[in-house]
């Protein structure tokens, strides 16, 4: 067989290449390990829309890290207990990286923290504190006990309720307390 140069010209072998090239990439080359858990979120909530308060408690990172959206050194959700699908506003989140670097954000009205890669860089495994001031006034710390791995997504391992597969959401008391905390007013979230 005769090389395309000869039977098309150098361009047209070049422009054939390149074709053939993007049509290969572009045919089913995705990596499913990282596709299939995206398509598993399904379809983005029309409210609140892409923002700082869609999705809240999925795993942020699936998106937000290597070129679908911003990309983000760890992000969660904080609610009010593990077993309570109401968000905290304010609650205080801290990371400190392998290297020291403490990063500290405040969650958003969905109960929302994320710390943008570019910004934020950090160096696995992290340590997590958040800081919560629980309905009558009084200030809760939860220190996690073990060390975050390689997934800055809190709900990589904090999803559902506990169970012996989840220590349940990141949460800011063990039980709802007495006053109870109350979902917060959340435009859009």
């Amino acid at each position: 067989m005769k090389h395309l140069s000869t039977l098309f010209g150098p361009i047209a072998a070049l422009a054939f290449g390149g074709a053939l090239l993007a049509a290969a990439l572009g045919s089913g080359c995705a990596n499913p390990a990282v596709t299939d858990p995206i398509d598993a979120l399904g379809p983005e909530p029309e409210s609140p829309g892409p923002g700082p308060l869609h999705r809240r408690g999925q795993a942020c990172l699936l998106c937000h890290n290597g070129g679908i959206a911003r990309d983000f050194s760890a992000a969660g959700t904080v609610y009010a207990t593990p077993e309570e699908k109401i968000p905290v506003t304010g609650a205080t989140v801290t990371i400190v990286d392998a290297v020291g670097h403490k990063l500290e954000g405040k969650t958003n009205c969905a109960g929302n923290v994320f710390w943008d890669r570019e910004s934020d860089p950090v160096v696995f495994p992290l340590r997590a504190e958040v800081l919560c001031t629980l309905p009558d006034g009084t200030t809760r710390r939860n220190v996690m006990g073990s060390r975050i791995d390689r997934d800055g997504s809190c709900s990589g391992c904090h999803v559902g309720s506990p169970s012996a597969t989840s220590p349940g959401r990141v949460s800011c008391a063990p039980s709802e307390p007495n006053p109870a905390f109350v979902a917060p007013a959340c435009e859009g979230g």
